[in-house]
This record gives C-alpha cells, sequence and structure tokens, in this order.
C-alpha cells in the first residue's frame, strides 16, 4: 500500500516507511529524556507527533527558515559525472 504524505506529485511512500518515520519522531525527537523517557511519557505525546512537526514547519516558516528541513533537494548528479568523464 502506498500513501502520499506530503501530497507532491511522484512523492509515494510505503506506508511502513510513514510508520518508521513516526516511531523515530515519537520515540526519539520527542521521547523525553533521563527521567521523562518512560513508556507512560511516549504514549502520552504519540498522538501528538504530527502536530509537533506542524508546529516546527510553522516556525520555521514564519522566521524564514524553509531551508532546514529534513526534505533533501533531487539529486544533481552533474558534478558526479563530470569527475567521472574526467
Amino acid at each position: 500500500i502506498l500513501i502520499n504524505p506530503t501530497g507532491r506529485p511522484m512523492k509515494w511512500r510505503a506506508v511502513d516507511w510513514c510508520v518508521e518515520l513516526n516511531n523515530l519522531f515519537t520515540k526519539v525527537k520527542n521521547g523525553g529524556k533521563n527521567s521523562n523517557r518512560s513508556v507512560e511519557r511516549i504514549i502520552l505525546e504519540s498522538p501528538l507527533v504530527q502536530v509537533y512537526r506542524n508546529l516546527q514547519g510553522l516556525v520555521q516558516q514564519s522566521f524564514g527558515h524553509t531551508h532546514l528541513t529534513t526534505n533533501h533537494a533531487a539529486p544533481n548528479m552533474r558534478k558526479t559525472f563530470t569527475k567521472l568523464q574526467e
């Protein structure tokens, strides 16, 4: 099963990829540290993962930091091919 989380053309992802990304944000980025890192806290905050991600994007846009993102640009292989042709 494929889904398109960004809504952009040809940006389809497998459902398991989205689940793993959600797990990453739940456990690593929003899981807390030291005494705050508990199963109860992770379960409490897991429904808020998408809210946190949306807020992060909103703050980045508000302060003009749209270049700070987890998405990579489309690959430009021109330099690589030029180097290989030498």
